[in-house]
């Protein structure tokens, strides 16, 4: 079905677009990674530095201490996630809205030319181009994910790094702060 091929190469760019958006909703994103507080005061930190010093927080019964802080971090980190959410909808609706009628104008071609001309293309034909173009979007579509990710991973890996080659806040041979009696 050469005009229904024709067509599909017409709306590729959008169904592209449609899936790479679907994709990244689906499997998910390192979100905020670039805004992320490096160091002691941030969540990711605090968790780090209690768990790499686990027996001195024990030992000097900080555990309320750490929660408090890891609690008042990840309220400060939180931020606007009312218009994060709407926002992460709205994409959501807009990648499924444009495959939707992208496929409604497909099935309506596929039906005009099947109805017009019914001697030269037969509904398998219709059938295989259909199918044939989905295969591939879903494909392009997760290679378009995995394309945009490697930078974000290497900024993950980075943060990563950052937090656990850093000098500690709660040093156990350290002969400042809290002693026991």
């Amino acid at each position: 079905m050469w005009p229904f091929a024709l067509l599909s190469i017409g709306v590729i760019p959008a169904m592209g677009f449609a899936t790479a958006l679907e994709m990244k909703r689906f499997l998910g994103e390192d979100e905020g990674g670039e805004e992320v507080e490096e160091g002691g005061e941030s969540a990711g930190g605090i968790i780090v530095e209690t768990l790499l010093n686990i027996r001195t927080v024990s030992a000097l019964t900080l555990e309320e201490q750490r929660l408090t802080a890891y609690n008042e971090a990840l309220a400060k980190a939180e931020g606007k996630v009312l218009p994060d959410a709407v926002v992460s909808g709205a994409l959501s609706g807009l990648s499924i809205g444009i495959q939707q009628w992208v496929n409604a104008l497909q099935f309506w071609w596929g039906g005009w030319l099947l109805f017009n001309y019914p001697e030269t293309f037969s509904f398998n034909d219709f059938l295989i181009s259909m199918f044939a173009l989905l295969f591939s979007l879903f494909a392009l579509g997760a290679a378009a994910q995995g394309a945009t990710d490697k930078p974000k991973a290497e900024a993950a890996a980075g943060r990563l790094f950052y937090l656990i080659n850093r000098k500690s806040a709660i040093d156990p041979l350290d002969d400042a702060g809290k002693k026991l009696n």
